[in-house]
């Protein structure tokens, strides 16, 4: 059976699903509309393996209908993969709602950008735990996790929960300096997207709102010009201690760029990963670089 990819995701995520198996049905927009899609070909006799989806998406930041989504696995008999990388399991609780989670250890639980690794986790109380565990164990799993690897990884992540509320509050005061300037068109981040209620049902109750923010400026120029400016280190990673800045969409998508404008992401998108630093400096930071980008059509 094909499966689903419900919102727009990480590049390899979808392009996996598609060329792997029987394909997938993707819903780019991750709407209610494409819901109302998803359960009347349901309703018509269609039938899915599995439905996969992040939270919140990448480059985006935007929150799929978890809730709606269970009732229709439960009602369909289908899978739920959640992908929970961004929003990490220090700010959000996703397991009530999925099957599986899974999640780039790669990322902000190690933080120090020198060991690679990724997780699991199956949801004991999901229908379908006995059969995933069996695959698991008998067919899929094999320990190939070098051992200083999981040293560093163990050791990385020690101060997970401690770096996760600092690069929350990094984060928001990032939004602060943007979100109102004339320069910024759109700034994508969930505690201010239109789906924020839907970040907010599985926000535990100390959780923030995670460390991506993407921006689009009002002119490509306006974002080159803030992109060459900002003073952070650059690169196609996220959840670094470090703030990263990528023009993500030119990386991630630059032989379909139409492709993802469709869906709404922008080529000229700036996508920013918050770090540790000092607040203060952060803001500077971005203030000069806004400042750069404010004379690139002058």
């Amino acid at each position: 059976m094909r499966s689903v990819s419900f919102g727009f995701p990480y590049v390899d995520s979808l392009k996996i699903l598609q060329k792997f198996g029987p394909g997938c049905d993707f819903y780019g927009h991750g709407s209610s509309e494409d819901l109302d899609d998803l359960e009347t070909r349901l309703r018509s006799g269609q039938r899915y393996l599995g439905l996969f989806c992040e939270f919140p998406g990448n480059p985006l930041l935007t929150c799929p209908d978890l809730n709606r989504i269970r009732q229709l696995a439960d009602e369909f008999s289908f899978a739920v993969v959640v992908d929970e990388t961004i929003g990490t399991f220090a700010n959000i609780n996703v397991l009530p709602v999925a099957d599986i989670i899974v999640s780039s250890l790669t990322k902000i639980f190690s933080g120090d950008s020198n060991v690679m690794g990724g997780s699991a986790v199956l949801n004991p109380r999901s229908r379908y735990y006995s059969c995933c565990q069996k695959i698991m164990r008998e067919y899929i799993y094999e320990d190939t996790f070098w051992a200083e690897d999981a040293i560093f990884m163990e050791r990385n992540s020690r101060d997970f929960l401690r770096r996760i509320v600092r690069i929350n509050s990094n984060a928001e005061a990032i939004c602060d300096v943007l979100r109102d300037h004339t320069l910024v068109k759109n700034l994508y981040y969930p505690l201010f997207n239109s789906s924020k209620q839907l970040y907010d049902a599985f926000r535990l109750p100390r959780g923030g709102y995670g460390g991506l923010l993407s921006i689009v400026f009002n002119h490509p120029e306006q974002a080159k010009a803030f992109y060459d400016a900002l003073d952070t280190a650059k690169g196609p990673s996220l959840g670094t201690n470090f703030t990263l800045c990528s023009p993500y969409v030119l990386l991630a998508h630059y032989h379909e760029l139409q492709w993802a404008a469709d869906f709404g992401v922008n080529a000229d998108l700036v996508r920013v990963s918050v770090g540790l630093e000092e607040p203060g400096e952060l803001r500077l930071k971005f203030r000069q670089a806004l400042q750069v980008a404010a004379m690139a059509l002058r």
